[in-house]
């Protein structure tokens, strides 16, 4: 075994190889039993309770790659295979190959989401119950569970992994601290090449969104296997340069007999939105010029989901409060919009491209039908503006320094900040409601698609099962062969019975949820929300139906009580078992005006 890395390294997440049974996703254990001890099927291992476990000789088992790929901001329509505009055939091609689900979730924003996947635990078990700089109002950053950071008791899913023979590689974005302990290396994986930051510049001039606190202000922090990268290529590119660190580590390693684990999580399309082939914005320019009411292409988007049976087609839907009516707009808003989207739906061309590098990578080496490839997003698609950057005194002249492009013309481009902006996020959120940073289904629901290794039993094409990002985790250990004893431990359940067609559930469909003082709890077909007004909620808690209700259209608490009343209940328990801080509707409401006001702008063009 190699050495696990990082001070955690006593603090063993299990899951049973073939566990498939209650998730434990809303319990004390979920919560707190993160020290036990991880057996591996490599030989007889002896377990806590003095028991010796040895792999069946009857079932031998080749260990497939694993190969997570995660993209930042991505919405629930955005993809071809989903009903979007941009051309991705290598995605849905892997659609074809695998399982589309139409009900995966993530958490609102992006380091929850990532610290979960890492760790299999709810983020506020680990230091990411709220992202860097933010929180619930009055919730200090030394609380735990809210220093935006890793911390607490945890094993990374790559040290698992390794554990029983595999090469670990990440690449890409990190977002879970920057300290020695919190690096990927600590966590597991063999070989990096890191952002640590939260949102950068696509391009090789290292920018921040925003000045740092602290040195270095300007740029961003990259790292490869822990050396610093102090400059980057002149033509340096995100996803191409991702993708390039990928397929180098893949090839250094060739005569390995191991399988390998890689984590590729893209930037994009995460603002600034840019990208280097401008032909390819004209070319989606062209078709947002001529279309682009934002109420008719979300329509049609919606009614692409129903023509793939995804969704019902007569779902209710419901804008954001802050929405604009499409013709109050100007000609230059419309174009300026209609840009916003031609550079979105042209980064995200260029990720399938990429990706496609990779498959052709894995075909060409004969690994590809022994490959498990999941593709999802981190969050729902993002609305938020550019002048949350710049609330900060000083911020909005830095900013300006940095990214003086502020013509439509120029977005895109290296200098440029263009953001999606709201009514945009709207349409790739599709029949769900609202965006990026919401407990609603349009904050939460992503894209994900699974291809497993060479496919066993009688696997669906499409799945609305609920599966939540924590149960990738317990997928990957099942897979890997990782004998994981203890799985209450976990906070999901293994995917893998679902993959495989030997059942229609991962674990159950309870799961609560909360971000910046918004909570979430969903039992089933209901869900309950508290959010304040300005954030599509009623300031008090509101009850959906998801089943007659996925757009999040109808508040039926006063029809239903009772089962309110039961999923707040079950909301506090969860809140107790994970250490989120229970913030008083007022306190939230009190704040949120001001809040909305920065996220949800629209931060039109010169």
């Amino acid at each position: 075994m190699k050495l696990m890395m990082g001070p955690l390294a006593d603090a063993r997440l299990m899951q049973d190889q073939h566990e498939s049974g209650p998730s434990k996703r809303s319990s004390v254990s979920a919560a707190v039993c993160a020290a036990a001890l991880l057996t591996v099927s490599v030989a007889g291992c002896t377990a806590q309770d003095g028991t010796v476990q040895t792999p069946n000789p009857d079932e031998p088992r080749a260990k497939p790659n694993i190969l997570m790929v995660l993209l930042d901001d991505l919405g629930y329509t955005d993809l071809g295979v989903y009903g979007g505009e941009a051309s991705t055939v290598t995605i849905d091609t892997l659609a074809e190959d695998g399982v589309q689900l139409a009900n995966f979730h993530a958490y609102p924003v992006c380091a929850p989401t990532r610290a979960s996947l890492m760790t299999g635990q709810d983020p506020h078990r680990v230091g990411l119950g709220s992202q860097e700089g933010f929180g619930p109002p009055g919730v200090p950053a030394t609380t735990p569970g809210y220093s935006g950071f890793l911390e607490g008791k945890y094993t990374g899913i790559a040290q698992v992994l390794s554990d029983v023979g595999y090469d670990t590689y990440q690449v890409g974005k990190w977002h879970l601290g920057e300290g020695p302990e919190q690096s990927p290396q600590a966590l597991g994986f063999d070989e990096n090449f890191t952002l640590y930051d939260g949102a950068a510049s696509h391009f090789g001039d290292m920018l921040r969104h925003a000045p740092r606190d602290g040195e270095p202000v300007d740029t961003v922090k990259y790292e490869r296997n822990g050396e610093p990268v102090e400059t980057l290529a002149d033509d340096f590119y995100s996803t191409h340069a991702y993708t390039d660190e990928l397929l180098r580590m893949l090839d250094e390693d060739a005569d390995s007999e191991n399988p390998f684990f890689g984590y590729l999580a893209y930037t994009a399309p995460h603002d600034p939105l840019h990208v280097p082939d401008r032909s390819r914005i004209d070319h989606y320019l062209d078709r947002y010029l001529a279309d682009n009411n934002y109420e008719e292409l979300r329509a049609d988007r919606i009614a692409a989901l129903a023509a793939a049976g995804l969704i019902d087609h007569d779902v209710a839907t419901r804008w954001p409060v802050q929405t604009p009516q499409w013709d109050a707009l100007t000609t230059e808003q419309k174009r300026d919009l209609a840009y916003r989207l031609a550079v979105y739906a042209a980064m995200i061309e260029d990720v399938d491209k990429q990706l496609g590098r990779i498959v052709t990578h894995l075909q060409a080496s004969g690994e590809y039908d022994n490959t498990l490839i999941v593709v999802a997003s981190d969050n729902g698609a993002s609305s938020v503006s550019r002048v949350l950057y710049t609330a900060k005194p000083g911020n909005a002249e830095w900013q300006q320094r940095h990214y003086p492009l502020r013509d439509v013309d120029d977005y895109g481009s290296p200098g440029s900040y263009p953001t999606l902006g709201l009514p945009n996020a709207q349409v790739s959120s599709g029949p769900f409601f609202h965006s990026k940073g919401s407990v609603f289904e349009g904050g939460t629901r992503a894209p994900a698609i699974i291809k497993p290794p060479a496919a066993k039993g009688d696997a669906p094409k499409q799945s609305d099962t609920f599966v939540h990002v924590s149960d990738l985790y317990p997928t990957f250990a099942d897979y890997a062969g990782a004998d994981l004893v203890a799985p209450e431990s976990l906070l999901g359940s293994s995917a893998r019975p679902l993959l495989e067609g030997t059942s229609d559930l991962v674990g159950t469909e309870e799961f609560g949820m909360e971000l910046l003082g918004h909570r979430a709890y969903r039992d089933g077909d209901w869900k309950l929300v508290y959010a304040p007004v300005v954030a599509g909620g009623t300031g008090v808690y509101s009850l959906y139906n998801l089943a007659d209700d996925p757009g999040e259209t109808k508040d039926v608490i006063d029809a239903h009580g009772d089962v309110a009343e039961e999923l707040a209940r079950k909301w506090d328990q969860y809140a107790a078992d994970q250490g989120v801080v229970d913030v008083d509707f007022d306190t939230v409401n009190e704040g949120a005006a001001r809040l909305a006001e920065l996220v949800y702008a629209i931060d039109w063009a010169d």
